[in-house]
């Protein structure tokens, strides 16, 4: 689960908290800069904290159909004391992604599968964040598991970018009705002269240049976002706070 190799008997060993407990819990010590560990969720306290922190609303029957062997999505629940239990933070961090790429990309199970069996999982923050396009995510499902990698889709993605630029819808037409494969060794070659160009403009400092004459606004924006969401964030913790204090 989440690249460990804890047993069974290991996760059982783990204290069970509520989900109160366990915010406070990480809360502190993160702000001590210590390592808070896995604890575990009994199920309906850790579906309660994918409404109030992910924003995941999920009821107890789909939570354990996500868990099931059928599915193969992520790891069954533990069983602590005759209840189903779910380990924080790896069945928190795995089940984000799983809703996200289900509900805000509405991707098929069997889609899902195959990004999660292939996609780096230090780079599960770019799902979260939404930082693909549905169309993105069809194509790393299909070629990841074939060997590529997500810089391939980054370069492709490029490479795309730069032929609309450099080659008119005219050119790719009478390109694309020549015989053989003259459209292809066009783009390459057009990709690859602008990259020699690209090379030349990067080393002689104008790209810094450029870059930096926008950089202090797009500072005080992301700061300005990143405050905003850590606002949120404590609104949410502290809302879900009084209603644990009122049951």
């Amino acid at each position: 689960m989440g690249g460990h190799t804890t047993s069974p008997v290991e996760f059982q060993r783990l204290t069970l908290m509520t989900s109160r407990q366990v915010l406070n819990h990480f809360g502190k010590t993160k702000s001590a800069g210590q390592d808070p560990g896995r604890v575990l969720v009994e199920a309906s306290e850790f579906a309660e904290m994918l409404a109030a922190v992910g924003g995941f609303k999920l009821g107890l029957k789909a939570l354990r159909a996500y868990s099931s062997p059928r599915l193969k999505l992520m790891e069954p629940p533990v069983q602590k004391d005759g209840k189903p239990c779910y380990v924080f933070p790896d069945h928190f961090n795995r089940l984000g992604i799983i809703l996200t790429l289900r509900q805000a990309y509405n991707l098929p199970l069997a889609t899902i599968r195959e990004l999660l069996d292939h996609f780096p999982p230090d780079q599960h923050e770019l799902i979260v964040e939404r930082k693909f396009e549905i169309g993105d995510l069809l194509d790393l499902a299909k070629m990841l598991k074939h060997g590529y990698q997500l810089k391939d889709l980054f370069m492709a993605k490029g490479c795309d970018i730069l032929l609309q630029d450099l080659m008119s819808s005219s050119q790719a037409v009478t390109a694309a009705l020549e015989p053989g494969d003259t459209l292809r060794r066009l783009q390459e070659k057009l990709i690859l002269g602008r990259l020699d160009e690209m090379k030349a403009w990067v080393s002689s400092g104008k790209w810094q240049e450029f870059v930096h004459r926008e950089s202090a606004q797009d500072l005080k924006d992301l700061a300005a976002k990143q405050l905003l969401h850590k606002r949120v964030v404590a609104k949410v913790l502290a809302k879900k706070a009084r209603s644990l204090d009122r049951g």
